[in-house]
């Protein structure tokens, strides 16, 4: 598997079956990490590869191709579910769209659009691959795995029921972020991503005083009081954005597994962590 989060549900859907190893060490910033030859080697030996997509682990996406093209089974998740386009969540003349085939509730634009990435924060989303990578992980493995996709399909149904039902008391739901990362998130949960310190979906962007002014602007009309900073966010820059906007800074761990031990454990800290600094 490319990274933890991804390897905890991965693992799940195939214990005792096979043995998973994380490319990406967890705590690494996904964005911008980039293989060793041990690393390469590992993903040219594998039976069975499961990366994210669209690019989350760039660095990876030659050796990925590489492996790929020699014959390695390799399954990308973001293949196998719908999507949300990037928005720039501080330029407000952008609106939502959606991939493959899913309606837009906010109507269209003329620019051209790069899909989110960040696929995982969002159980639901997560249930759409299951069907898709049961299925190629039994032909790359031999065996059979349908028992345990029920069980795990079970699993992130109940979490996701959790979750609507912790934020239908969270009104207004309203999300400052490090980087413009929790779309997928805001989107099942009835939430809305108002501003981010980077407006890019990765980390690999620089801050700007403009956006930074942006903003702390945009909090003081909406009256946010919470600034949400993780992995890959400059800790002095959101320092000063939410001091001058009078909120509260609140890290949350949105990219690696840590302590949680299992991906049910991380979405159900990462929800009630926002849910309580909201309330």
């Amino acid at each position: 598997m490319t990274y933890s989060v991804l390897a905890a549900v991965v693992g799940e859907l195939v214990d005792g079956v096979a043995d998973v190893v994380t490319i990406i060490p967890d705590g690494q910033d996904p964005h911008d990490f980039e293989p060793s030859p041990r690393d390469i080697e590992m993903i040219n030996n594998a039976a069975f590869v499961v990366s994210n997509g669209l690019s989350l682990e760039a660095g990876l996406d030659d050796a990925l191709a590489n492996a790929k093209n020699a014959g390695v089974p390799v399954f990308a998740v973001a293949d196998h579910v719908t999507t949300l386009d990037i928005v720039d969540v501080n330029d407000h003349s952008e609106h939502g769209h959606v991939h493959p085939g899913a309606e837009s509730s906010d109507g269209h634009d003329d620019h051209d659009h790069s899909e989110d990435p960040h696929i995982w924060l969002s159980p639901h989303t997560m249930r759409e691959a299951l069907p898709a990578l049961a299925q190629a992980a039994s032909e790359a493995l031999g065996v059979d795995l349908d028992a345990a996709r029920l069980s795990l399909d079970d699993e992130l149904e109940a979490l996701d029921t959790e979750l609507r039902e912790l934020f239908l008391g969270v009104d207004p739901c309203q999300l400052v972020t490090g980087h413009n990362e929790l779309g997928y998130f805001a989107d099942r949960y009835g939430c809305e991503v108002i501003a981010a310190i980077l407006s890019s979906p990765s980390t690999d962007a620089e801050e700007s005083a403009a956006n930074m002014e942006f903003v702390i602007n945009v909090m003081r009309t909406h009256g946010a009081k919470v600034v949400f900073t993780s992995l890959g966010t400059n800790p002095s820059v959101a320092a000063r954005v939410a001091d001058e906007a009078d909120a509260d800074l609140v890290e949350i761990n949105s990219h690696f597994l840590g302590s949680s031990g299992s991906y049910v454990a991380f979405m159900r800290t990462l929800g009630t962590s926002i849910a309580t600094s909201l309330s």
